[in-house]
């Protein structure tokens, strides 16, 4: 667009608009300006929008548009696991595992019902728990508290964005065991703290509870109220190598045991021998380090049975070697941990099977092993053995757009038709599906125009 399409009198008006939360969408357009207000309309070319910044409803063609934020509605469901399906052009989605057979793989999804990925671009199938949550989001600012007079977070697109030190924290009643998992993402180094136990949230520095910081590979837990450092670790190498990761800390205040993984994999284990129930809060603080910006999105807090039932190498227990261990120079590292043969599949308690998937009903799984069939919960899986196949990618499209979910899901599809509340779009990795609009917390336009990536990646604040 050559000109602004927003003057400085309408920028005005929506941001008082956005601060009295009474548009909860907003269109971002490629010169960098946004306009909040509500979906009239959207055809493949055209976005009609209502806004009270506007008169009457504007439509603005999609070739001029950057994305829309919308409010998400996720109804949540009671599935035992989660299966996360990682395509080769990069997509993610998640879902329960309802099918695998040579060709394809079949996930329920609440966005859009069954969908069937073709096996050739499924680059990788992993499966979790889904125990029932405390808290899941963030959904917006509300409920939580920022220290400091100028906020140091924002929120956006489903998440937390950093924009200086400082903490943000809400009270989210947890239990005596519990777990907290988020995505991380970051730019070069990354550094932040979390809080958990607290009963401060104004301070980012309770006196009540335990810190873990991360800060580039290394991991550090201490006590807030004793200052003891109860363990460290270098070994968290997936946050040096890479710019975004899933955490999860396991902590009881029962028997004094704290576990982080990263990745889904346990990157260690620490004990405090002076651990009391009493006299700890149930809040949670993250805590940014410096101004170098931190994206926190996906929190899912829930129950832990306070079962330790993986252990990291015990060579590198605390990032040191342990005592009686020879020198590096006189004993070669060991080999890395062999990768499971083909048609094996890992077990969530270490013990793996082989086998062909036969079916799946009512979260159970049926496989033929070499010597009977076996049933077993389909979340007690971590993964699943397709047939060994030569990956293949996507072709792009004209017209493709991207699609975000609340529970951190995204999938590229050429945008076909839009019906009443409804997406259709094609992309080869699924076939032709149709999408709930209310499920898409966002929705990019132009995302191979590599000229708009500069704007799409500004905070928008």
């Amino acid at each position: 667009m050559k000109c602004s399409i927003i003057t400085a009198f309408f920028l005005a008006w929506a941001a008082l608009a956005c601060a009295a939360d009474d548009v909860p969408s907003t269109v971002r357009f490629s010169n960098g300006d946004q306009l909040p207000g509500t979906i009239e309309s959207l055809s493949t070319e055209r976005l009609g929008w209502r806004s009270p910044s506007l008169e009457k409803p504007a439509s603005f063609l999609l070739k001029n548009v950057l994305d829309l934020s919308l409010l998400a509605v996720h109804p949540g469901n009671a599935a035992k696991h989660e299966a996360s399906i990682t395509l080769t052009n990069g997509d993610l989605i998640r879902g329960q595992l309802a099918s695998v057979t040579d060709t394809a793989v079949e996930l329920d999804t609440w966005f859009a019902g069954r969908m069937k990925f073709n096996r050739l671009m499924i680059a990788d199938i992993r499966i979790s728990e889904r125990p029932d949550f405390i808290y899941t989001g963030p959904s917006g600012l509300d409920g939580w508290k920022q220290s400091g007079d100028k906020p140091a977070w924002t929120y956006q697109n489903s998440g937390f964005r950093s924009v200086a030190a400082g903490s943000i924290a809400r009270n989210v009643d947890l239990p005596d065991e519990c777990s907290i998992a988020f995505d991380a993402g970051w730019r070069g180094s990354f550094g932040l703290k979390l809080v958990f136990f607290s009963d401060d949230l104004a301070s980012d520095r309770p006196a009540s509870g335990f810190e873990m910081t991360f800060q580039q590979r290394s991991i550090y837990l201490r006590s807030c109220k004793t200052q003891k450092f109860l363990g460290h670790t270098p070994n968290a190498m997936a946050l040096q190598e890479n710019e975004k990761a899933r955490i999860e800390i396991r902590a009881s205040l029962k028997s004094g045991k704290f576990c982080v993984f990263v990745d889904g994999q346990i990157i260690d284990v620490w004990t405090d021998p002076d651990v009391v129930r009493n006299g700890n809060g149930r809040g949670i603080h993250f805590v940014s380090q410096n101004n170098s910006p931190v994206q926190i999105s996906r929190i899912e807090i829930g129950a832990w049975d306070g079962e330790v039932d993986q252990v990291p190498d015990p060579q590198l227990a605390n990032g040191l070697r342990q005592f009686g261990m020879q020198d590096a120079d006189d004993e070669p590292e060991p080999p890395p941990k062999e990768k499971l043969k083909a048609g094996r599949m890992e077990l969530r308690n270490g013990d793996s099977i082989t086998g062909e998937v036969i079916s799946i009903v009512d979260g159970m799984i049926s496989v033929r092993t070499p010597f009977r069939e076996v049933r077993i919960p389909v979340a007690a899986l971590r993964s699943v053995a397709l047939k060994p196949v030569d990956l293949e990618r996507c072709k792009r499209e004209n017209g493709d757009v991207r699609g975000w979910f609340p529970d951190g899901s995204s999938l590229v599809f050429r945008l076909d038709q839009v019906g009443e509340g409804t997406l259709t779009g094609y992309s080869q990795n699924f076939g032709i599906v149709s999408f709930k609009i209310a499920a898409f917390n966002r929705i990019e336009f132009n995302i191979y125009d590599a000229d708009l990536e500069g704007v799409r990646m500004a905070n928008g604040e």
